[in-house]
Formats: C-alpha cells, sequence, structure tokens
C-alpha cells in the first residue's frame, strides 16, 4: 500500500488532477477520507469516462506477456494477471448535516498460478514492474513440477457489453450535485409526516476499470460503474419508534435522477416508518405468504442461490450437490443467474476471470439444470465456467458468486395473488437473513409486512420472521405473479470475506406455507 502527499486534502487540486497526478506517481492505493467543504471546494466540475484510465497506460501487453512467463517457471499449469483501478465515493447526509464525505482510489495487480487443486496468489499494490515480478515468483512457489504450461499469444476478447453507459453517473455528476440529490431526498421524507423525527442519506458510487489476461491467451478488459443511493427514515409517535426504508441507483447514466426523482424514496421511506407506528407483532404458525416483487428475490439469493456455487457442488457440501435434474422446486417456476441484465448490480461485460457474461437457466420447470461456476472449480468437476468466477479486488483470487439471481415471471396479477388469501402475511420488505447451504435452513427478518384478510391488505405488523427449509419453500410456490422486477440497487453479497454487488429479483409470490415467527 502506498501514500502520497499529493492526495492530502491540502493540495487543493481538482478531482481530474488529483486523478492525472496519481498515474503520473505510479500509485497503487490512495485513500482520503475528506470533509465536504474540502471536495467541494476542489469540485471544479464532474469528470468523465476518460479519468477513469485505461490499465494499459500501467501495464503494456509486452509486460502482462513477462509477468505471465515469470508465474510459469516453477511448473504451473496456468497463470493469469488481473489488474485493476476503482474510484470509490461516498457521503453520509444525517441530521440534515453531512457527517463523511469519502473518496479513495483502489489500485494495483494480483497474480494467480493455478497447480492441479492448488492455487498460489500474490498481488501487489503498485505497477513497479519489479515488484509485480516478485508477486510472479511468489504465486508461482505453488507449483511443484517443474515444467510449466506454454503461454499463449494473447487473444482480445470479443464479448460484448451487454449495455452501454454514456455518461456513466459517478464520474459525470460533481460531488456538490450528488450532495444536492440527498438533500432532496431528505427533505422529502421529512416533509410527508411530522412524525419523521430523523432521516439518514447515504450516497455510494463506484466506478472500476480491470484487465484480465492468462497464459491460455485470454486479454479482457470491462468498465463497470455503480451508484446507490438509500434512505432511512425514522417516526416517532410517543415511545413508539418506527423506520423505513428507500433505495434507487443502479449501472446508470449520469441523467438518471433527471428520470428517476429521488424525492420518491424519501417519500417511499417516511410512508413505512409511519405506517409500522400502527403496526402489530404477526401471529404465530404455518400459513399462507406473499413475498413482494423486486427485493423479494433475496429469499431465492440466500436460500438457493448460495447452494448453487460451483465449491461447494464440487466439495459436496451443499445440499444441491446430488440433486443435478431433480425437481428442488414447484413445476411453475424457473430460476436464473443472468450477469446480461440491463444496468444490473450484478452485470457486467466479462467476469473477474474474463469469461464473457451470460445468462445461465438454473432451474427449469422446478428442474435443477445447472450450477455456478467459476474457472477452476468448473475444472476439477469436469465443467466449464459460467462466467461466476468474482473477487472484490486485485487483492483476492476469484471464486464462484452469484450475479444477477431472479425467479422469473409467471401468469397471475398480484391482485389476484393477494385476493386468494383468506388469511395469510404479505411481506412487501425484507432484511437481513440467514442460510445453511448444507442443509438449506433459512431464517429471515420481515421489515416491512401486512396480514391478509379475505383477499384484502389488512394492517402492518413488526417483529416478523420467516423461517423453513429452503426446498421445503421452494416446492410451496403455487402462484407465480406477472411482474418481475429486479432490484438493480441494493445487493452487496459477502462471502470467505470477499463483498460484489449483486442483484436480486422475482415477481410476487404466493407460498402455500412458510413457519411465521410473530406474537406467542
Amino acid at each position: 500500500m502506498l501514500s502520497d502527499p499529493l492526495f492530502e486534502p491540502s493540495a487543493g487540486i481538482s478531482r481530474r488532477s488529483f486523478l492525472s497526478r496519481s498515474l503520473t506517481a505510479g500509485v497503487g492505493l490512495a485513500a482520503a477520507s475528506l470533509t465536504w467543504e474540502t471536495l467541494a471546494a476542489r469540485e471544479a466540475g464532474a469528470a468523465t469516462a476518460a479519468d477513469l484510465p485505461e490499465l494499459t497506460r500501467f501495464l503494456s501487453r509486452d509486460q502482462v506477456a513477462e509477468l505471465i512467463k515469470t508465474a510459469l517457471t516453477a511448473g504451473g499449469e496456468f497463470a493469469e494477471v488481473y489488474a485493476e483501478y476503482t474510484i470509490n465515493t461516498g457521503i453520509r447526509l444525517d441530521e440534515k448535516k453531512v457527517k463523511s464525505v469519502d473518496y479513495n482510489i483502489l489500485s494495483g495487480v494480483g497474480i494467480r498460478v493455478i497447480d492441479g487443486d492448488q492455487v498460489g496468489y500474490a498481488y501487489a499494490d503498485t505497477y513497479d514492474m519489479a515488484e509485480l515480478k516478485e508477486a510472479a515468483k511468489v504465486a508461482a512457489a505453488i507449483a511443484r513440477s517443474g515444467s510449466g504450461a506454454r503461454p499463449k499469444p494473447f487473444q482480445v476478447s470479443t464479448a460484448r457489453p451487454p449495455f452501454v453507459l454514456k455518461t456513466p453517473l459517478p464520474l459525470n455528476l460533481a460531488e456538490e450535485a450528488k450532495l444536492g440529490l440527498c438533500r432532496r431526498v431528505d427533505g422529502a421524507a421529512r416533509a410527508h409526516d411530522a412524525r419523521i423525527s430523523q432521516v439518514t442519506v447515504v450516497w455510494a458510487d463506484q466506478a472500476k476499470r480491470i484487465l484480465v489476461a492468462n497464459s491460455e491467451g485470454t486479454w479482457a478488459e470491462d468498465a463497470q460503474f455503480i451508484t446507490r443511493m438509500t434512505c432511512q427514515a425514522q417516526a416517532l409517535d410517543g415511545n413508539n419508534r418506527q423506520s423505513g426504508v428507500g433505495r434507487l441507483g443502479g449501472q446508470v447514466d449520469g441523467d438518471f435522477f433527471d428520470q428517476n426523482p429521488p424525492e420518491t424514496i424519501g417519500v417511499r421511506a417516511a410512508t413505512a416508518a409511519v405506517g409500522k407506528l400502527a403496526a402489530k407483532p404477526a401471529k404465530a404458525g404455518k400459513y399462507e405468504v406473499v413475498i413482494n416483487n423486486g427485493w423479494g428475490g433475496v429469499l431465492a439469493h440466500e436460500c438457493f442461490g448460495h447452494s448453487l456455487e460451483g465449491d461447494g457442488i464440487r466439495r459436496k457440501t451443499s445440499v444441491r450437490a446430488t440433486q443435478l435434474n431433480q425437481q428442488v422446486a414447484a413445476t411453475i417456476v424457473d430460476i436464473y443467474d443472468d450477469s446480461t441484465v440491463p444496468n444490473g448490480r450484478g452485470s457486467f461485460t466479462v467476469d473477474d476471470e474474463g469469461t464473457p457474461s451470460q445468462k445461465s437457466h438454473v432451474v427449469e420447470k422446478g428442474i435443477l439444470k445447472g450450477y455456478l461456476w467459476d474457472r477452476l472449480n468448473a475444472k476439477l468437476a469436469g465443467y466449464t465456467s459460467s462466467a461466476n468466477g468474482r473477487r472484490n479486488s486485485y487483492r483476492d483470487y476469484p471464486i464462484p458468486r452469484m450475479t444477477n439471481t431472479y425467479i422469473a415471471g409467471g401468469t397471475s396479477t398480484p391482485e389476484e395473488i393477494i385476493a386468494s388469501v383468506k388469511d395469510g402475511l404479505f411481506c412487501k420488505d425484507l432484511g437481513g437473513g440467514s442460510v445453511d447451504p448444507a442443509s438449506g435452513n433459512f431464517s429471515f427478518f420481515v421489515t416491512e409486512g401486512y396480514q391478509i384478510e379475505n383477499g384484502q391488505l389488512a394492517g402492518a405488523v413488526t417483529n416478523t420472521t420467516l423461517t423453513g427449509n429452503a426446498t421445503d419453500a421452494m416446492m410451496n410456490i403455487v402462484m407465480v405473479g406477472n411482474n418481475l422486477e429486479i432490484d438493480r440497487v441494493s445487493g452487496n453479497c459477502g462471502k470467505e470475506g470477499q463483498w460484489k454487488p449483486v442483484g436480486v429479483g422475482q415477481p410476487t409470490l404466493k407460498f402455500s406455507e412458510i413457519t411465521v415467527g410473530g406474537a406467542a
């Protein structure tokens, strides 16, 4: 990790100069937590996509080839170079005040060597060739055969991006404008109801460029731009305190908030918080449950998606390892993992191993048809990569991860689904949860829910949980809505200490029964 006095707030330089000078300095990692006043003072205008440098400015093709050759000197069968340049921005508005502004650059190179089922990995927070060659030698030490693979000539990837951003928002909106959007959200939430006592708005965006090259001839580059704005509003009535959440964003262009007013998430958060002031605990027991579209797909992500990831399949630690071509869900259920979703939070041109993005139909009419593979686990298990090799940064080796995982739409309208329930629960929003991939057992917290009485939404409920087994739950889906929505804003999935942005989604779903935890 490198630091440089160029990046101190007192330097008083513009963001564009900041980036330009970081390139000149050959920076590996530069990070500064700045006050809003300092950042606003140096912000002369929005940057452009050109401020996200091409990684060949750091490493030439010949240099990458030299690193791969060095990595294979001890006899590995496969070597890979992964370079990255990422810009992160964060703003937190709390109590109508800017509580924090974070702006940092993460830049460096990771080198991986594979020999059978053994993996050597090393990284450097720099583009200095002497240090990178040393990292390549460290990664190479995993191999013992003495005769490495012969690297193939590079072939530039022809993978086409699933969508194109003309003016990526993270780099085409000034920080002062980002704060202005946060203030609009704050104002809309407070104006909604006098009982709104506190509002917190968080802005986070990331602009990333990667380069992946390996000894099999892969040469692939990608740029990814993600923006998320979240509002949490708190309502207070006497000693009764409740909260609600609203979210907006995705991989979007600079004019996104012109078409999607940020005030909507302030109102959404405030409405949910005020509505829960009159909430009562749900009745406990097993009965019909309807889960809302969009973010409700987190249930399938946790209960189903993780159990399909290739490392658990290969090691047979997942309940799904022996269920290929067997029925694992109701016959009206189709599930996809799709890294080509337009503007999706988990979408990309190539994964972090250079494999082109794809749409994987993992469950077809309730039958398990496929798994989610990275390169290593796929090879060891006799499969090919499904473009699910992902890593947190160049400091991490890739592991199999979900991208945008969702249940496909059906034929029932949301109104028909609600009307079919005599006595049940409607989960409008889900919060945190946990699942055991080995058994499929899960538990989720319902952050916003309503009783269903005689086909109509009734009073709000609070302190409610959903528990059960993933296989049982998927088999108990009896109605699938025609209103598929893929949440492009919220998902941030953790695994083995690595965090990746993901999308989740589903239409409105009706389950014949799920165990609901509520009032005794």
